[in-house]
């Protein structure tokens, strides 16, 4: 999917996108009544999918009226762009403000809030609008089926495979506010098991770190 092994690999994380003033999921910003087990889990979403949903429009109307990238999102477009096939984008972040920077490709592992499945087709089509009961899946056309396009709590993370698969021939990996994890700590091991010159970030580092691996 990737053509050539990438020569880096940028992981990032909710850091970043706090940075751009987005925490979908900070607890001290949830609307009244809603905890994190109600909308980061299968369970949460059948007990009471109307109150998903709901957070889920919200956080979209806020992504797309009020949040743009910041300069480390720019700086990693930059690298993208002056690097062209040689550098893999990964986030764990569900905004698209990689994409917004012009960064490509990016691969999503814990979905995109401007997406939604069917649970009927299971196929993932663009959201830019509220989903609500009357919402149609735009493929196979099945009423009120719709759901985010994130990766609930106990689901498997999204193109795993073709990470490690990219790890394991990369020169450079770095994670950018991607705490400390499971996920990152497994990366980590994966790029230095193929003797990978690892870095660990603050989102506003990336500048400088952009120039250097630049003329590296």
């Amino acid at each position: 999917m990737l053509g050539k092994p990438p020569r880096i690999v940028v992981f990032t994380g909710a850091g970043l996108s706090r940075e751009s003033g987005f925490a979908p999921f900070d607890p001290a910003a949830m609307p009244p009544g809603v905890t994190l087990e109600d909308i980061v889990t299968q369970d949460g979403f059948a007990r009471d999918p109307a109150k998903v949903q709901a957070f889920y429009n919200r956080r979209r109307r806020e992504l797309l009226e009020r949040v743009t990238p910041n300069p480390a999102h720019d700086a990693l477009a930059v690298l993208s762009l002056t690097n062209k096939g040689e550098i893999l984008l990964v986030t764990r972040n569900i905004d698209d403000l990689h994409e917004r920077a012009g960064s490509n490709p990016v691969l999503h592992t814990h979905g995109e809030l401007l997406k939604a499945r069917c649970t009927i087709c299971t196929r993932v089509s663009d959201r830019l609008d509220d989903i609500t009961p009357d919402s149609a899946c735009p493929i196979c056309g099945n009423i009120g089926h719709l759901r985010p396009h994130i990766v609930w709590v106990g689901e498997e993370p999204q193109h795993i495979p073709l990470i490690f698969e990219a790890l394991a021939q990369c020169r450079t990996f770095a994670a950018i506010g991607a705490g400390s994890g499971d996920m990152v700590k497994s990366f980590l091991v994966e790029a230095r098991r193929a003797r990978a010159e690892t870095i660990e970030l603050d989102p506003e580092a990336v500048p400088g770190w952009v120039k250097r691996l630049i003329a590296g």
